[in-house]
């Protein structure tokens, strides 16, 4: 099957769970548990679908998760019936753009170069509904991550990177990221993949966040602020630890 027909078979079967919500007088309507997952099979389904043919970050894809994101939080008890019918226009308007640009040329430019954040490791961390800790910032520092890196911004890749190093410490119990490199007992591997991000990018970051003005500069390489293997490594122990 092509883009298009996935597309279209994905929208039928967002439209027909439409037609299976329950409706209870103390919760009104609602998706069974099953017909909860196979919605957010859908839609993991459709983004992928849309990341991989527009880029990542595009309007469809974007809008699609803070459709869902919007109705019941998230998952958070299943998706209200508004989130899935907006689901399923907001694909169907993703069809009427691919025949356009089928029609007329491409609009958008395609990806070149696999993302920051792997999209399998982002879909991930979007599927964690934890009671605890609110996943919205992360996921979101690692969407803007890949547009950065997918736009060449080199010196927001190093500083995204590091927000997200001061962001997850209180998921591994610690106060600061130089204590999950240094005490979190994560392994030999783990802890020498975390001290090389403590380490090395703390330094990139903070000359990039910090430095003032000089008669010459010298601008970042990609190899500079190339921190992914790292990243994964961490972003996977969060999806263990929480997921």
């Amino acid at each position: 099957m092509g883009t298009e027909a996935d597309l279209t078979a994905l929208a039928e079967e967002i439209e027909a769970l439409e037609g299976r919500f329950v409706h209870s007088r103390s919760s009104g309507y609602f998706l069974k548990t099953e017909d909860q997952a196979e919605f957010k099979r859908i839609t993991v389904e459709a983004k992928s679908i849309l990341d991989a043919e527009l880029g990542h970050a595009n309007d469809f894809s974007m809008n699609l998760i803070s459709s869902i994101n919007a109705g019941s939080g998230g998952f958070l008890g299943g998706p209200s019936m508004a989130a899935v019918k907006e689901a399923r226009q907001i694909l169907l308007g993703s069809l009427n753009h691919l025949r356009r640009r089928h029609n007329f040329g491409s609009l958008q430019k395609k990806p070149t170069a696999p993302p920051y954040i792997d999209t399998t490791r982002l879909a991930e961390l979007r599927g964690i509904v934890g009671e605890k800790w609110d996943l919205a910032r992360l996921v979101r520092l690692c969407e803007e991550l890949n547009v950065a890196h997918e736009n060449n911004c080199l010196m927001s890749i190093a500083m995204l990177v590091r927000a997200i190093l001061d962001h997850v410490p209180p998921i591994f119990g610690c106060k600061n990221f130089s204590e999950v490199a240094n005490n979190y007992p994560g392994g030999k591997s783990f802890r020498g993949s975390m001290q090389h991000l403590d380490k090395a990018l703390r330094h990139v970051a903070d000359s990039h966040l910090h430095q003032q003005i000089r008669q010459r500069e010298s601008l970042p390489s990609p190899n500079q602020v190339d921190f992914r293997a790292g990243i994964d490594v961490l972003l996977g122990e969060v999806v263990r630890v929480i997921g």
